[in-house]
């Protein structure tokens, strides 16, 4: 599968129509838009770092007080 670091607009308004948003402010919609971008370019940063083999962080630990 082919990932993107970016979605069009037309396929951000269909998925904001499908999870009932309000689409009918464009500037909100755009504003909308334009951060759901800049989330995904740094997602697509963050894939990109090799972590070797690094562990991941415990951050909950049961039976700790």
């Amino acid at each position: 599968m082919v990932e993107s670091d970016q979605v069009s607009k037309e396929s951000f308004i269909q998925m904001a129509v499908q999870l009932g948003l309000d689409t009918s402010d464009a500037a909100h919609m755009d504003e909308v838009y334009s951060h759901l971008n800049e989330t995904m370019k740094t997602i697509a940063g963050l894939r990109k770092l090799d972590l070797g083999e690094t562990e991941p962080a415990n951050t909950f630990s049961p039976g700790i007080e």
